[in-house]
């Protein structure tokens, strides 16, 4: 009996190990790496960011709520991945309303379409872009959103000044994150990046682990 609870406790023991390694990894190794090397997430990954714990700590709803999506808005969202809460924001803009996705890789996109149709979404568009050169005219859109994404464009300056551009007077950016993502910015960092570029702070939602941050268009 004592051999057996011994040998429980050190695999408990090397199950924390293991986890406080990858942790490690991912949060400090990989974190560095990437401010010299800029890269998004592969398209081949992509799929397994939507996960059942991702959306225990960062629910899309909720997440949707907080960025202040409504019905009538025409929303742009930046980086969708695999649809985490785009599907959410078409939703909650209606019929009344529209909702664009666009991504660098066309491989996410691609996935992103099929969603989609999956999903009977009609409401949305979604084009292959970076976001330093959105493919929309000015003053287009009520409101801009990203998830976990800043932090990975290499040029925000150029990225935030895009957003500002295809904003209507008074729009919103909502700019939502999640730790531990490698790319993962301090809400004081974000507030510097939107000021520059005329995007005043308004509101924040949230924590540390997960947050919500508001600016508007000035």
């Amino acid at each position: 009996m004592l051999f057996g609870h011994s040998l429980a406790v050190n695999v408990i023991l090397w199950i924390i190990i293991a986890s406080c390694g990858a942790i490690f990894y991912w949060v400090v190794i990989h974190r560095t790496f990437k401010h010299f090397v800029h890269y998004p997430v592969p398209a081949v990954l992509v799929s397994f960011i939507d996960n059942s714990l991702r959306r225990a700590f960062q629910p899309p709803k909720q997440v949707i709520d907080w960025a202040g999506v409504k019905e009538g808005m025409w929303v742009l969202e930046i980086g969708p991945g695999p649809g985490t809460f785009t599907i959410e924001a078409a939703k909650r803009a209606g019929k009344s309303g529209r909702l664009f996705a666009v991504d660098i890789q066309p491989g996410v996109i691609s996935k992103l379409d099929r969603r989609l149709r999956r999903e009977g979404i009609t409401t949305a568009t979604t084009k292959v872009a970076p976001a330093d050169s959105l493919p929309f005219t000015d003053n287009s859109f009520d409101l801009v959103f990203m998830v976990a994404v800043l932090g990975e464009i290499p040029d925000k300056d150029k990225a935030l000044s895009e957003v500002r551009r295809v904003l209507k007077d008074n729009g919103l950016l909502s700019v939502g994150e999640l730790f531990p993502d490698p790319d993962y910015p301090r809400k004081k960092s974000v507030i510097n990046w939107c000021s520059r570029v005329g995007l005043e702070f308004v509101s924040t939602h949230g924590g540390f682990m997960h947050y919500v941050m508001t600016f508007k268009k000035v």
